[in-house]
């Protein structure tokens, strides 16, 4: 085979490499082998390592032999990075990850999963100081914005601080010395099961016998066999004569482990298992941090028994988020948590995992602080603020802490935001500071600043300019044709350590963050998130209006994202004012269409939060007082009675219990059949003077209260 121009002989090159797979091999160490060089070159040692290695020599045919990822058309096979998630549950000797058109910290994570003990991942690239951000589509923060390349130096730089895990090869450069490594002890197997694997199991029966632990949990990093011991579950539960068993994941990819080793079992989508209400003694899920939160508590609500498994690490940047916020409303004596620590996949001892671990923050520590029980709203020593540029030379170790604290603490924290925290130049970070302790952040990106033109662009639906979230969001589905041209600020993440929550640190980021966005002269800061009505109550306690509701819902969270904005000029207030009055007038209307969907208190907190008014004339509020009065039934007061209940709820303290029936049938009028709490032995007549009563005694609390 013949290679570009080197001065590395090919016979020596060969020698090299095969000396990296024997070691790698014979101690069964993962080796990473960065490829540093012009694209022919690298492309050329690839073919070398697939023909001499994997054609030629240890590696038993299978159509896993190799797995390549790439964007670009090679000389062999290869999947595209868009369809890198379909690889999630494979194993492979050699994985050969492509970055001369970017680098993806969230694909090479996902990459190193499928690796097998003994195995070598490529990297192949240009050397780093040859690498142009600006052909890098992974580095396309803001429209316009040049990146900075500071995540390019790190990652390869701290790559180098682990010579036991990866090794570089660059073009005409000494070939380097490759260091002895020490072996590692094989996982030891016994009837196809692990110990820890056996543990459960034998946990599982116990589990299974306790009537009032409802959920038993399943925690492990990549590559412990978690989802495998969920397939000896079920394997384990089929043996039960007239159990029924439903096993369900966020697809059924995702599941493809499971169901290898759990055989024949029936497979059912989650939303199909809240929309049929299916029936089963026992559900199975596979990776639940990946499902969103509102439809993991109504599958809890459904299922008295549940047996989930879920990675806790940071590949998908699920399992921290799953973690803190849907186990904290499991009470303890309903749940039986289990973990499975050590890896499966590849050794104990392996070198490449805590290299990756520690380059890509994949495992935070937070470090906690005591919440202050002592009289007084402050901390001692004193809290400290202060604004960051990305664009100065900011330290990595700073970033790296500021990521730590996002990840722990936020459910969707990826690796690829520690690249765009060191890279993306729109970026502002207000930081709080305890002594030399990080226990508060919060990250500020910039935002529109468009001419007409392209205004109009994103009115029309035809251009979506990357990183203008809101911008975009209010320009094209609030349909404000000119808002694009304002030039503002979007809170993109806040995160507080969670044991000192509730003492005003994240209320005093915002004003810090709104001090900083007006002495820039925006017109607005403002935000998008995911609604739900504990984080509604700290944008209402800010004093940031609601804005808009989408009718699309999160992929992570499973709910609907809003908008909340608050105006810095008197041109903006008027639009704030224009936004607020097309939210009233829309609402009804969404809520029983767009927003059918919505879980109760969702609802709830959104009424109270867009302070909804009905705005009725004497005869809407006739026609209520008719159906209250029994004279006229449900559905002919229907169009009065909704807009009528939405502003009793929008006005009432958040101390006063809203019955489910008030926003079910009264709100987005449900058949009386589907309501929570419906009987089908009481008759239609006696459902709604039950819900005359509700709307009575809420009525009676919400004067009682002004």
């Amino acid at each position: 085979m013949r290679l570009p121009p080197s001065t590395i002989p090919l016979n020596a090159l060969t020698d090299w490499l095969m000396q990296l797979w024997s070691e790698s091999l014979a101690t069964h160490q993962r080796r990473m082998l960065c490829i540093q060089g012009e694209m022919a070159w690298c492309d050329g040692i690839t073919k070398i390592v697939l023909q001499k290695i994997i054609e030629d020599n240890a590696v038993k045919p299978n159509e896993h032999d190799y797995i390549a990822i790439s964007d670009r058309q090679l000389e062999f096979k290869s999947v595209g990075y868009s369809k890198v998630e379909t690889l999630l549950g494979t194993e492979t000797a050699l994985v050969i990850v492509d970055l001369f058109e970017g680098i993806n910290p969230d694909v090479l994570c996902i990459a190193s999963g499928l690796l097998m003990q003994g195995g070598l991942m490529l990297l192949l690239s240009d050397k780093p100081e040859n690498i142009s951000t600006a052909n890098d589509k992974f580095a396309n923060w803001q429209s316009g914005a040049q990146n900075s390349g500071n995540f390019i130096h790190y990652f390869f730089k701290e790559l180098g601080q682990y010579p036991e895990a990866c090794v570089f090869l660059k073009q005409n450069e000494t070939l380097a010395s490759l260091e002895k490594i020490e072996p590692a002890d094989v996982c030891t197997i016994v009837g196809g099961k692990t110990q820890e694997q056996r543990n459960i199991l034998s946990q599982f029966d116990i589990w299974l016998a306790h009537k009032s632990l409802s959920v038993m949990l399943i925690k492990a990093d990549r590559g412990r066999g978690k989802s495998t011991c969920l397939g000896f579950i079920v394997q384990a539960l089929q043996s039960h004569t007239g159990m029924k068993l439903i096993v369900s994941a966020y697809s059924k990819l995702s599941a493809s482990i499971l169901l290898q080793q759990a055989g024949d079992v029936e497979f059912i989508a989650p939303d199909q298992l809240i929309k049929e209400r299916k029936k089963a003694d026992i559900l199975i899920i596979d990776e639940a941090a990946m499902l969103p939160f509102p439809m993991l508590e109504q599958l809890v609500k459904h299922y008295k028994k549940i047996v989930m498994a879920t990675t806790t690490g940071g590949y998908e940047g699920t399992g921290q988020g799953f973690l803190h916020r849907f186990l904290a409303t499991l009470p303890l004596d309903k749940l039986l948590s289990l973990s499975i620590d050590h890896p499966v996949r590849w050794t104990r001892q392996d070198n490449l995992e805590p290299c990756l671990n520690a380059v890509l923050q994949l495992n935070p520590k937070l470090h906690s602080i005591a919440k202050q029980t002592a009289t007084g709203a402050t901390l001692s020593p004193k809290i400290s603020y202060r604004m960051v540029g990305i664009e100065s030379a900011v330290e990595p170790t700073l970033l790296k802490r500021v990521y730590e604290l996002m990840a722990s603490v936020h459910y969707r924290t990826r690796p690829s935001d520690l690249r765009m925290l060191m890279d993306n130049p729109d970026l502002r970070l207000v930081l709080a500071e305890q002594g030399d302790q990080l226990i508060g952040v919060l990250v500020l990106n910039s935002e529109g600043g468009f001419d007409e033109n392209l205004s109009e662009q994103v009115y029309l639906g035809k251009r979506r300019p990357k990183g203008h979230l809101l911008a975009q969001m209010l320009t094209a589905q609030a349909s404000i044709k000119n808002f694009a041209c304002y030039h503002g600020m979007r809170v993109q993440r806040i995160a507080v350590i969670p044991s000192i929550r509730r003492q005003g640190i994240g209320a005093q980021l915002i004003k810090k963050a709104s001090e900083y966005a007006l002495d820039q002269r925006c017109d607005y800061i403002g935000a998008c998130f995911a609604f739900d009505a504990e984080i509604s109550q700290f944008w209402r306690y800010c004093q940031f209006p609601l804005v808009h509701v989408s009718f699309s819902q999160g992929k992570s969270s499973g709910n609907h994202s809003v908008a909340v904005m608050k105006p810095l000029t008197d041109q903006l207030k008027v639009v704030g004012v224009q936004l607020l009055a097309r939210l009233q007038k829309k609402l009804p209307i969404w809520l029983v269409h767009y927003l059918s969907d919505m879980d109760v208190q969702s609802i709830i907190a959104l009424l109270r939060y867009s302070g909804f008014e009905s705005k009725q004339s004497e005869l809407d509020l006739a026609e209520v007082d008719a159906f209250m009065n029994g004279f006229k039934g449900f559905d002919l007061s229907y169009a009065s009675l909704q807009p009528y209940v939405m502003e009793l709820i929008a006005q009432s303290c958040e101390s006063i219990a809203v019955h489910h029936w008030l926003v079910e049938k009264a709100i987005q009028n449900k058949s009386w059949q589907h309501l929570t709490y419906h009987d089908d032995k009481v008759s239609r007549k006696h459902c709604q003077q039950k819900l005359r009563e509700l709307i009575l005694h809420l009525g009676i609390n919400q004067a009682g209260s002004d």
